[in-house]
């Protein structure tokens, strides 16, 4: 609660003091923020203007983190491939709605501390917590225009994740509104607000930001990622659209339910992985909106987590800082009108 307060007080006075530029600043500072606390949430979301066309888009994305090491001396090495389709276009003059929606795979290959305890007790883990981790994500929104430079943007995030092979409910659901202010034609800016249940949890309220900056020809600064949770500030670097380079730091949280065979105290429990990712990429840009992205970096601040089924620690522990390199491929798809 300390942390999320902290972040709306800092988000008040990005505007107050720097107008844009105080807001820039503060999309790295709530990346900070956000590793005070594994429960506290943020999301940063692509800020792209609303047009009066159908248009659709879909990514192909892969990551892998190695060599992650906790404090209580288990490791362990993951990777995760997934898809992310989404479709958008107005249906009368001033309204438009769209589907997002997308699936993930992840794998964690564990290597546990010696000696291995009979339960979970301290610092180690007394077996591998989890499987591959499937999570699927479907979000439907709309968009009311509000003259030429304001759209407010609504949506019902609705997301699975568990472990293969859960049986017991790994659904949560919220409601999320942005308000988006186009500027100029070199600035947009959007703050909101989000509403989300959680697995064994209270209800999460937390902020929404969006942003894209055109700050020279050559320097943007921008947000990524989706209504759900986390996402990323970038800030873009070339001397063409074709070839661009980028710096970003951002905020990633997954829970996730588990199944029911392992020991007694971890069956049908919560599995929790969080980080903030510090990354450098290289993007090409093929033809517009058709881009693919390099990135390789560090997860800093990552934390393990395991509950029971009633959402009581087992057990919780920082890793190490992990390197990690991964890829993204979007392509747009025109449809008719």
């Amino acid at each position: 609660m300390d942390e999320r307060r902290s972040a709306w007080r800092l988000w008040r006075a990005a505007f107050e003091v720097g107008g844009p530029i105080g807001l820039a600043a503060y999309l790295f500072l709530a990346g900070a923020l956000a590793a005070g606390s594994a429960s506290a949430q943020y999301s940063f979301l692509d800020d792209d203007p609303p047009r009066f066309e159908w248009r659709s888009q879909a990514e192909t994305f892969f990551r892998n983190d190695f060599g992650s090491k906790s404090d209580g001396g288990d490791e362990f090495d993951a990777w995760q491939l997934g898809v992310v389709g989404e479709v958008e276009g107005p249906i009368n003059e001033s309204v438009l709605v769209g589907f997002r929606g997308g699936y993930r795979y992840a794998s964690y290959d564990f290597d546990l501390g010696n000696p291995v305890p009979l339960a979970y007790e301290g610092t180690a883990l007394p077996r591998e917590p989890w499987n591959p981790l499937h999570t699927i994500d479907l979000a439907p929104s709309a968009t009311l225009l509000v003259g030429s430079q304001v759209s407010v943007i609504t949506t019902v995030p609705i997301r699975w994740a568990g472990e293969a092979g859960a049986d017991k409910n790994g659904f949560t659901a919220g409601i999320s509104a942005l308000i988006r202010w186009q500027v100029n034609n070199g600035l947009s800016v959007g703050a909101g607000i989000g509403i989300t249940s959680q697995l064994e949890d209270e209800a999460e309220t937390f902020p929404i930001i969006s942003l894209r900056w055109r700050i020279s020809e050559n320097l943007e600064l921008a947000t990524e990622g989706s209504w759900l949770q986390g996402g990323r500030a970038a800030l873009f670097w070339g001397a063409s659209n074709s070839i661009r380079f980028s710096f970003s730091a951002g905020y990633e949280r997954t829970r996730f339910r588990l199944d029911d065979h392992g020991l007694g105290a971890d069956r049908n429990g919560i599995g929790e992985v969080t980080t903030i990712p510090i990354e450098i990429g290289l993007r090409l840009q093929f033809v517009e909106e058709a881009y693919f992205d390099l990135r390789a970096g560090l997860g800093v601040e990552g934390r393990v987590r395991v509950e029971t089924d009633g959402g009581r620690k087992l057990y919780d522990q920082q890793y190490d800082p992990t390197p990690r390199v991964g890829f993204s491929l979007v392509i747009p798809f025109g449809l008719p009108n």
